[in-house]
């Protein structure tokens, strides 16, 4: 007689691949993202909007830090060859900073990996970030309970020694809400200031989104005509 599975051994759905965070304001114009999550033909289309979107924000180009990828096939292979031509195409540059065991024997393998590899001096600044905040940001299976069922990802706007966190919407009532934000942002901002920020600003991005839709000085006087 075969013994019923315990909940534990059961096979768990792959979580999907996602940014689970972007962060800007780096040296040299970059942005780097944190991707989380299993990368194959079907989570890759959503996955390369979002990166799409990073890296057309930047100047420079974007830093990838893959280390939190517990699975990818061809597809991210694809992907990643994809996002590397439409970066030169715009005089920019895609660098992988960090890649999880798997992702690296794939890129070694199809001999990608020292197109793609970033140089470890000149990525030390992202890599920094990314390795402090994906300690506090990511846990066993994808997301922190802080992020997950978040619409978005975290978004760290860097200027100076001030770090400005712009936190995604949550469902009401899930461990992302409440006492369990609270707890995420003081540990972000603790991450933050390892890696040598001194200032560290939270807000929302229901208030950012309310903020960039208020009318200007212009518009209001238009309108009060």
């Amino acid at each position: 007689m075969i013994a019923p599975l315990h909940p534990d051994d059961r096979l768990q759905a792959p979580a999907p691949a996602r940014t689970l965070l972007t962060l800007d304001g780096l040296p040299g114009g970059r942005v780097a993202a944190l991707v989380v999550g299993e990368i194959t033909d079907t989570t890759a289309p959503p996955l390369r909007r979002s990166l799409l979107a990073a890296l057309g924000s930047s100047t420079g180009g974007l830093d990838l830090d893959l280390s939190a990828v517990a699975f990818c096939d061809i597809a991210g292979l694809h992907l990643l060859l994809n996002l590397h031509a439409r970066a030169l195409e715009k005089g920019r540059t895609l660098r992988v900073t960090a890649a999880s065991p798997l992702v690296r024997q794939l890129l070694e393998a199809t001999a990608c990996w020292t197109r793609l590899a970033a140089d470890p001096a000149s990525a030390a600044p992202s890599l920094l970030l990314t390795t402090e905040l994906r300690r506090v940001l990511v846990r066993p299976g994808g997301a922190a309970p802080a992020l997950r069922g978040a619409g978005g990802s975290l978004q760290v706007r860097i200027e100076g020694a001030t770090a400005t966190v712009t936190w995604p919407a949550v469902p009401s009532g899930t461990p992302a809400d409440g006492t369990g934000r609270r707890l995420a942002r003081a540990a972000v901002a603790s991450a933050l200031h390892r890696a040598g920020l001194r200032t560290v600003r939270h807000r929302s991005a229901a208030a950012a989104q309310a903020r960039t839709a208020l009318p200007g000085p212009q518009t209001a006087r238009r309108g009060s005509g």
